[in-house]
C-alpha cells in the first residue's frame, strides 16, 4: 500500500507540479483531479431555437412526390398502389407536364 501511494504522489507531483503528502494528498489529488475532468467535460447548455419555419417546403410539390413514389411503385411491381397515387395527382389538377409524366406511368402500370 505503501508503494502505491508513494507511486501516486510521485506521479501527480510530475504531471501538477504540487507535492501532496499521504491520504490527505491522495484525496486532495482526486478532488483535484475530479473537478478537472468535469470542467473540461461541462458544456453549457443552449437553449433550443424555436422558430416558426414551414417545413412543407422541404417536402417539395405533393403531386411530384406522389409521381416519384408511384414510380417507385411500379418497379416493385405494386401497380395496384401507384394507380391510386397517380388517380389522386390527375383529380388535383395537374399542369401538362405533371399530366405527361401521369400518363406514361399510367401507360406502364397497365400493361
Amino acid at each position: 500500500m505503501e508503494n502505491v501511494l508513494l507511486k501516486l504522489e510521485t506521479e501527480f507531483y510530475f504531471l501538477t507540479g504540487i507535492y501532496l503528502e499521504g491520504v490527505i494528498g491522495l484525496f486532495l489529488g482526486l478532488i483535484l483531479f475530479s473537478s478537472v475532468l468535469f470542467l473540461l467535460k461541462f458544456e453549457k447548455r443552449k437553449d433550443p431555437i424555436f422558430s416558426n419555419i414551414d417545413v412543407s417546403n422541404e417536402i417539395g410539390d405533393e403531386k411530384i412526390a406522389k409521381i416519384n413514389l408511384s414510380r417507385s411503385l411500379l418497379e416493385m411491381d405494386q401497380n395496384e398502389e401507384a394507380i391510386r397515387l397517380l388517380n389522386e395527382v390527375l383529380e388535383s389538377s395537374p399542369n401538362e407536364e405533371e399530366k405527361s409524366l401521369v400518363q406514361s406511368l399510367l401507360s406502364k402500370a397497365e400493361i
